[in-house]
């Protein structure tokens, strides 16, 4: 596991995410939602006109922070998990498991949507199309468990899992 040195908060600890985690999280966040609701509304619309300009902004917004995305991916994988204070080896491992899992559908949106983008009406892009929504819904699936987690915390636990995905712990 790489690590910062023992005082900083830039990066993250065997005890504690680093602000990278926690800003790139949130970033990812709210990209994630906002691509999931672009997405969903495409279906939606009426007219051919509204559903490009739809499909034209999730597009557009996937492909601009899709190295935004990447970094996520590689920067978790790099740094792993810290274990949360009193925190069960066994639920260390299935929290771990929901966010790679999560990583690995992120993975998949970003492989599957731009392959649809130079293929039209194609094998191809049927295919990528299928992925791209089952991965969706399994992908919203994920990050209901991962909220129940949130509320599991919140609710029946007093430790700091919460508090260490807002602001990193200080070191002495």
């Amino acid at each position: 596991m790489t690590q910062g040195p023992k005082n900083s908060t830039f990066l993250d600890q065997p005890d504690s995410f680093g602000w990278v985690s926690i800003i790139v999280h949130w970033l990812t966040t709210i990209i994630i939602i906002a691509l999931w609701f672009i997405g969903r509304s495409i279906a939606e619309q009426d007219s051919l006109e509204a559903i490009d300009a739809r499909r034209s902004l999730h597009v557009a917004i996937g492909l601009t922070v899709w190295l935004l995305l990447l970094f996520r991916i590689v920067w978790r994988l790099r740094m792993h998990h810290p274990r949360a204070k009193g925190q069960s080896l066994l639920i260390h491992r299935v929290a771990r498991t929901i966010h790679y899992t999560m990583l690995a559908g992120i993975t998949l949106m970003m492989i599957s949507g731009p392959i649809m983008v130079p293929f039209n009406n194609d094998t191809v892009n049927a295919f990528a199309l299928l992925v791209h929504r089952n991965t969706a819904l399994a992908m919203l699936a994920l990050v209901l468990i991962h909220l129940g987690g949130t509320l599991k915390h919140i609710i029946f636990h007093e430790d700091d899992t919460i508090v260490r995905m807002l602001w990193p712990k200080r070191r002495q």
